[in-house]
């Protein structure tokens, strides 16, 4: 019994110190920047539960492709919605960007939205969401302007919207929270995972995965009732995302439903402003899972 009460004890101590902010051999701190290795207090009662799952997808299947025409506004070039691709295979599926590989600029976002409801019937809502599953490169980018095959990023993201201020006052804004893997050869950041934030910018999360032709398993954790990140793990590298505002985006052409959206992106590398080169990319993706934390 003594043995017992010394781990409760253990135990009550631990929780007071993580409550209180003080300093733990392997904790976090109160900079976002810093924080790696805790998942934050607040979050602990929901992560610990099991997940509500609302939508799994082996391999893409149902989704849809749309072109989003020079991405950051740093080339102007012709684009279409004929120029992304996104195709399923028996155990994955595929989104191109440039499949005709012309002169062009164009980010492929593969998606899956829920309108109004989740499959199951049940009501958008805010809440805490997770976002997982898994991406591949099919080949390596390369600083060659001859090689056709080359990447700028791949990019997977959660989105709501409430275009009638519904359940918050939106005012046509998105809520989105983000992953994106920088994958320009020329690049110095070459690798980097980074997460779009409010006001609208990348921020480096420290998480640098050195880019391969292997799968790897991503996570992304967002609370939409607090318009903040949770987390994300790509690859088991795991950050601390608590302190960060979802990004939000301006929308002000979009209808009055409440909206839920997963994507998996592809950017085949920037051409230059006047789409001089030609570059095409694709993303292999597997595996998508959404769900709710109760």
């Amino acid at each position: 019994m003594k043995g017992w009460m010394g781990v409760i004890v253990s135990v009550l101590i631990l929780v007071i110190l993580v409550a209180t902010g003080a300093d733990l051999p392997a904790g976090s701190t109160a900079n976002p920047k810093n924080s790696t290795e805790l998942t934050p207090w607040v979050y602990l009662p929901y992560v610990s539960k099991q997940d509500e799952v609302i939508y799994v997808s082996s391999n893409l299947s149902g989704h849809s492709i749309a072109a989003e025409c020079n991405p950051g506004g740093v080339s102007h070039c012709p684009c279409s919605e004929a120029d992304v691709d996104l195709t399923v295979f028996e155990d994955h599926g595929e989104v191109t960007s440039n499949v005709r590989e012309v002169h062009t600029y164009v980010n492929a976002i593969g998606y899956k939205k829920f309108t109004e409801t989740f499959p199951k019937g049940d009501p958008i809502t805010l809440g805490i969401y997770r976002y997982t599953g898994q991406f591949r490169l099919p080949s390596l980018p390369a600083p060659d302007p001859d090689q056709r095959e080359n990447s700028e990023a791949a990019h997977m993201m959660i989105q709501f919207w409430d275009g009638r201020n519904a359940l918050y006052p939106s005012n046509k804004t998105t809520l989105e929270g983000t992953i994106f893997w920088t994958l320009n050869p020329w690049s110095n950041d070459y690798g980097h995972i980074k997460v779009y934030v409010q006001p609208l910018q990348l921020f480096d999360t420290g998480i640098e995965l050195p880019p391969d032709t292997n799968w790897h398993p991503f996570e992304l954790i967002v609370d939409l009732a607090d318009q903040r990140y949770v987390s994300i793990t790509v690859d088991g590298m795991y950050k601390d995302l608590s302190g960060m505002p979802l990004a939000q985006v301006y929308h002000p052409e979009w209808g009055d439903d409440v909206s839920f959206i997963i994507t998996t992106e592809s950017l085949a590398a920037w051409p230059q402003n006047d789409c001089r080169n030609i570059f095409k990319w694709t993303m292999w993706y597997k595996d998508l899972a959404l769900s709710r934390l109760e």
